[in-house]
């Protein structure tokens, strides 16, 4: 799979442009990271296009952090490979120019860049309580069970306990690497739901996590190797790990 989930730091000056493609006018944004999360990388490129590249380009700056979900591609340019992230999902983080990007946005009458869907990206460490348990599906869903984690966050000062749901193979596959205080990234959507109890639930559904601190690898790999041998197949979990 080639999707990344990353976290860093402009290092370079932004690109901005438009370009006539196939009689189609578009945007054209380029950035260079410096990424420590999930693991060190330097001049990372990043790509972003059209509505996207428009709408985040007045936020930035060098030195601005961001989250960077995408596909990593390559393709030749003037007899040279590039390999680089286009970018499906950009989150700011510090640093921002806040003030230019406002100003930008409401002349043009542009929507919020981190306010236009349920999406979330939060970096937290695992508090005590982290459950797993095991469904069967109905017979519309098919056979076999189906893993189902949930776990609570401390994300800051204000923000302790959110609750945050993995199903599925993600959550097979993540649970024994983490334990309490782990701290992980998660890229999800902010969900609200009512309980059997009539208790009004809001949690995030995990679609990607990233390993950042205190993983339990030692654990983490011994249940892929446990895997290995009942012939379920798992790539090995380096540091970041993804949903279906």
């Amino acid at each position: 799979m080639n999707r990344v989930f990353v976290v860093g730091n402009i290092t370079s000056d932004i690109y901005f442009d438009r370009f006539l493609m196939q009689g189609e006018k578009r945007s054209y944004l380029r950035l260079i990271l410096m990424a420590e999360r999930p693991r060190s990388v330097r001049g990372m490129r990043i790509v972003i296009w059209d509505k996207k590249a428009e709408l985040y380009f007045p936020y930035l700056k060098k030195g601005s952090e961001l989250a960077v979900i995408g596909q990593f591609e390559s393709r030749k340019y003037k007899n040279q490979w590039i390999h680089e992230v286009v970018s499906e999902s950009l989150l700011l983080l510090r640093n921002i120019d806040w003030e230019r990007g406002e100003g930008i946005r409401q002349q043009y009458n542009l929507p919020n860049p981190n306010g236009v869907s349920n999406d979330v990206f939060l970096v937290g460490e695992v508090l005590e309580g982290m459950q797993l348990e095991w469904f069967k599906p109905g017979k519309e869903t098919g056979s076999g069970e189906f893993a189902f984690l949930r776990l609570h966050l401390k994300c800051d000062e204000y923000l302790n306990g959110l609750r945050v749901t993995v199903r599925g193979s993600l959550a097979e596959l993540v649970y024994p690497y983490l334990q309490t205080g782990s701290k992980v990234a998660v890229d999800g959507i902010l969900q609200t739901h009512d309980l059997e109890t009539g208790k009004k639930v809001v949690e995030v559904r995990t679609r990607n996590m990233t390993f950042l601190e205190n993983i339990n690898w030692a654990a983490g790999q011994a249940a892929r190797l446990v895997r290995e041998v009942s012939g379920v197949e798992f790539s090995e979990v380096e540091a970041s790990v993804h949903g279906d």
